[in-house]
């Protein structure tokens, strides 16, 4: 299988305080990566450095060959990116959100427009277009906001809790939608606080604790490598959770 994502010795530091220490991972074509571990973790802040958005201290991030640090517009014409906040043009249709965000990728309108129809039918917004994203209820933004970042038909898609605050039907549509862009090739990586969301879309798991691996492995032995009934009490043992003492650490950045 093609390596679409290596991560190498990936480090973090503000000032003396190191956010992320040394994490290596790869990601092949057609497969799902989950990176499970508690807030303050270094979740957010190892995707940031992947897409380019927070500097990296250390280490090397390759996404399709391409090094992020040297050239990340081109790391980033590959890659689209689902965040936690919708981030959406309040002032804009559901359609013009799509060709806003298609026209940042040099792709010409004509291309654009005709991605953008058939990605809303993908997600079943297709008879949405000319709403206002106002008039959408939450599971409706979140089939959008995971519709836009594939106008550029990434080979890489990261996600950052993406189904946080949605019902359980509306998780199911979007898991469905997920796992059949993996079987058209597409490499997921993606963080998540729901182990049932996890169960359902990741072929390997990555746990961290402050800001190091601390586990991985595939999804369905993990559990089993470390000893543990399930992969729940796998993350819990691998972060060395204890119920009887849990003050929360002091951090400057997730």
């Amino acid at each position: 299988m093609t390596t679409v994502l290596s991560v190498e010795n990936l480090t973090k530091q503000y000032g003396t305080f190191t956010a992320v220490n040394g994490v290596s991972f790869s990601l092949a074509a057609g497969r799902t990566l989950a990176i499970l571990g508690p807030n303050g973790a270094g979740k957010s802040t190892t995707l940031k450095m992947i897409y380019a958005t927070t500097p990296i201290t250390r280490g090397t991030v390759m996404i399709n060959g391409i090094n992020v640090q040297q050239q990340p517009r081109l790391a980033k014409q590959t890659i689209g990116v689902v965040m936690q906040d919708d981030l959406l043009d309040t002032t804009l249709t559901v359609l013009e959100n799509m060709i806003a965000h298609g026209i940042l990728f040099d792709t010409p309108l004509q291309a654009v427009r005709s991605r953008a129809h058939a990605l809303l039918t993908f997600v079943g917004l297709a008879n949405y277009e000319n709403a206002d994203t106002t008039d959408l209820s939450g599971g409706m933004r979140r089939r959008l906001v995971l519709a836009r970042p594939l106008i550029n038909d990434p080979q890489l898609i990261i996600l950052d809790e993406p189904t946080t605050g949605l019902d359980i039907q509306s998780r199911h549509v979007f898991w469905r939608k997920l796992n059949i862009l993996k079987q058209q090739g597409a490499a997921i990586l993606l963080t998540s606080h729901y182990v049932d969301e996890i169960a359902a879309l990741a072929d390997d798991v990555v746990i961290v604790d402050h800001g190091c691996i601390v586990a991985a492995g595939p999804a369905g032995t993990l559990a089993q490598q470390l000893g543990a009934a399930n992969l729940e009490q796998a993350y819990l043992q691998a972060t060395h959770f204890d119920e009887r003492s849990d003050q929360i650490e002091q951090t400057r950045h997730q």
